[in-house]
């Protein structure tokens, strides 16, 4: 039985500090002016659950709609709604995420005061009216749906003429005939102080800025179902989507105006990108708040460059996009705009915090495939848009005393292989920043010279580009060979602490290993370090190759998690929709795989094999039971057999 929201979102912001770990906040340190909260081991974080997560892909021709249309035409209602309730469909359908008199609150984006719906810059309209029919219908109008959204715009409420609601055609839902007897109402999350309630996410606040405490609307936490609809676009953070969408829960009467002003009672939040100022922190904080039940992406319209229009910077993808998890959703959304989901610092970060998977192999796309979707759009303009997210988690040396980054500290220093925490080396420690700020992590009060160590692997080998910044001395060693090296100061970095491309490296297929030596002289000791893509395009660049993924510990095979994918066959399953027993026939042979079933909400159904033999072509068979020994509900479930790094997942229709 579902639980109610108001109660359960409290449940989910106190079961946050237990999945990450009972940080200690002593680990948050100032001294001699170093900002607090610049990192944290990885061993402190517990986020990931190994749970499949599926993203259903509608687009406007989708073969089975009612009537499919082109993706270069405006559609009608009738097709968006059509859209819509297929996307829902490959889901599940929504009857097990609202029952029948929930209070439903769907957060929307709203951004241009002038910008019509449909221009893709506010959520299509459409959209949400077509969410709350499909609500309507199923629940036969005992539910009470509140279209929720904090403006970046003073006192924009829903109630005032010419505000974005009036302008984006929202007002008109509630004279809506289509509409007519559902309990329909708006929810200006900005106003005021005396409706907003504190939560303290204690030791799993990813952001030291805010001292773990927010405010939002008490309204946000009172609804029984929270459902995202962004509008996919292009901002300073990589892309606005499910969230992103969350700093417009953050009220301006507290936070200020764009939310990023501040006032007496608090510091802003952030969400854009100026050196270092939080951003992903406080997003991944807020949508932890939010508890996510369910996301419709709005990709009818989208927007490449920039979040408002300009003129110049639609990009019409007529596509729906749905699912429970708000990382996977965002994942996806990101690979459809053609840009790599690790470059994008608040959606591996939510991962950290449990908020869902961004591990390709556990997300199982539904309806059309993404390759037959995706788009390549123009990133933002500003220098950040064009380097993607420095690697962040790093082995580190102990310091050195030196003022020579040529000097070899440790014999043979090209050639090591270091493990976390022998022989000086650390644990493996992430940086809440594209800057591995150094300065923090060692408070040097000397000239000194360290070390970082990562492995990465490679999907493939090739040619790509090294992407770096540095203010000091800097050697990289990529497999042992001295691949650049930087022996002045305050010259390959910008102001905002992002590098650029400095020439262009040969990968090894499968594991390749990388160290990277610097300076510390003059005070800024930090880095940034990517392994991109060749791009043409200045404005499409600096995106990290796709499926390189980094790592700290050697797998010792040679090999990347993505090559042992490829090297396996799938997954099959039979009879699919199954009615009564269905057969998995696994597509590996392993001395240790575990085969489970999960629900579309990523909790585990039962598990078939835990940590024993199987054999690619010999069937395992589920009779359609939970691990209580009941039948399941009809609906979507996936199937997910891992073997060590390796995870495929296949959905089951259950009829």
């Amino acid at each position: 039985m579902k639980h109610k929201k108001s109660k359960r979102r409290y449940r989910i912001v106190l079961s946050i500090a237990v999945l990450v770990g009972l940080v200690s906040l002593d680990f948050f340190f100032t001294s001699n002016g170093v900002e607090e909260g610049t990192y944290r081991l990885e061993s402190e974080f517990d986020g990931a659950t190994g749970a499949t997560a599926t993203v259903a892909i509608v687009p406007s021709d989708y073969a089975d709609l009612t009537s499919p249309v082109s993706r270069t035409v405006n559609p009608s209602y009738e097709q968006i709604e059509d859209m819509v309730r297929k996307a829902i469909e490959l889901q599940g359908g929504l009857e097990w995420v609202v029952n029948k008199g929930d209070v439903v609150m769907i957060k929307v984006n709203l951004v241009g005061a002038n910008s019509p719906s449909g221009q893709g810059e506010n959520t299509d309209v459409r959209v949400v009216k077509a969410l709350i029919k499909i609500l309507a219908d199923f629940t036969e109008k005992d539910v009470t749906i509140q279209v929720a959204e904090g403006t970046a715009r003073t006192n924009d409420d829903p109630s005032t003429s010419g505000s974005v609601w009036e302008n984006s055609g929202y007002t008109d839902l509630l004279t809506d005939s289509y509409l007519s007897g559902i309990d329909l109402s708006f929810v200006n999350l900005n106003q005021s102080i005396g409706d907003l309630i504190e939560v303290d996410l204690g030791d799993a606040g990813m952001s030291a800025v805010q001292g773990t405490k927010y405010h939002v609307h008490k309204a946000e936490l009172e609804a029984d179902v929270f459902i995202d609809v962004p509008v996919l676009k292009i901002h300073d953070t990589g892309i606005t989507n499910a969230l992103k969408l969350q700093v417009g829960t953050a009220p301006g009467c507290y936070y200020g105006y764009n939310k990023m002003a501040g006032t007496s009672y608090s510091s802003g939040i952030y969400h854009d990108i100026n050196q270092r100022r939080w951003t992903s922190e406080m997003i991944v904080d807020l949508s932890a708040i939010a508890g996510i039940d369910f996301v419709v992406v709005d990709a009818i319209m989208t927007l490449e460059s920039y979040k408002t229009y300009r003129g110049d910077n639609q990009v019409r993808m007529n596509t729906i996009i749905a699912g429970s998890d708000p990382v996977a959703i965002d994942h996806v959304c990101t690979r459809l705009f053609c840009l790599n989901p690790d470059d994008i610092a608040h959606i591996t970060l939510a991962e950290k915090a449990g908020l869902g998977t961004n591990n390709p192999d556990q997300i199982v796309v539904t309806g059309a495939a993404i390759e037959d979707v995706r788009k390549k759009v123009d990133q933002n303009t500003s220098e950040y848009g064009k380097f993607g997210q420095s690697n962040r988690t790093w082995l580190l040396s102990q310091a050195y005393e030196g003022s020579d980054v040529k000097e070899d500290f440790i014999t043979d220093e090209g050639t090591l292989r270091p493990e976390a925490g022998k022989e000086g080396w650390s644990e493996a420690t992430y940086f809440f920043d594209d800057r591995i700020d150094l300065l923090s992590y060692y408070d040097p009060s000397t000239s000194i010279v360290s070390y970082a160590f990562t492995y990465f692997s490679s999907p493939e080998a090739k040619e790509a580009e090294l992407w770096l910044g540095t203010h000091e001395g800097m050697e990289v060693y990529l497999n042992g060979e001295m691949v650049y090296s930087y022996y002045s100061t305050n010259a390959a970095f910008d102001d905002d602490y992002h590098g650029g491309k400095v020439g262009n490296i040969n990968l090894l297929k499968g594991e390749n290993a990388l160290l990277v030596k610097t300076l510390q002289k003059y005070g800024d000791y930090s880095f940034t370090l990517n392994i991109c893509d060749h791009s043409t395009s200045t404005i499409q660049s600096g995106n990290r190759v796709e499926g390189l993924v980094f790592y700290t510990k050697s797998t010792g095979t040679g090999s990347s998690v993505a090559n042992k994918k490829l090297e396996a066959d799938p997954v099959h399953i039979y009879p699919n929709p199954a009615t009564e027993l269905v057969h998995i026939v696994p597509g590996i042979s392993s001395e240790s795989a575990s085969v489970m079933i999960y629900n579309m909400k990523g909790q585990l159904v039962t598990t078939l094999k835990s940590n024993e033999q199987i054999h690619a072509g010999e069937p395992l068979s589920w009779n359609l039971e939970s691990n209580s020994g009941s039948r399941v509900q009809p609906g979507l479930y996936v199937c997910t057999v891992k073997s060590g790094a390796m995870v495929q997942s296949t959905r089951i229709l259950v009829k």
